[in-house]
């Protein structure tokens, strides 16, 4: 739970990141691999995110990472 606690800060970090780098893209309007693209630029962009909380170097959210292979599989659990 606490690492939950100390993830959130650099989520956020993570979410004005992406904003910054798609500013106005409605998910339906972009495609699959354009998703499966965006997703792999956040995981290279979470060190990052973690230094801008003042975080050291952290593994990216495991429950993240779940619900992505949710929404990958069609929203079925994996």
């Amino acid at each position: 739970m606490m690492t939950e606690k100390k993830d959130i800060a650099p989520l956020i970090a993570l979410l004005k990141m992406a904003e910054e780098q798609w500013p106005s893209s409605e998910v339906g309007e972009v495609s699959q691999s354009e998703l499966f693209r965006r997703d792999q630029a956040l995981l290279k962009m979470w060190p990052e995110a973690c230094r801008r909380v003042g975080l050291g170097e952290r593994e990216f959210p495991l429950g993240v990472i779940k619900r992505w292979q949710q929404e990958m599989g069609g929203g079925r659990a994996n």
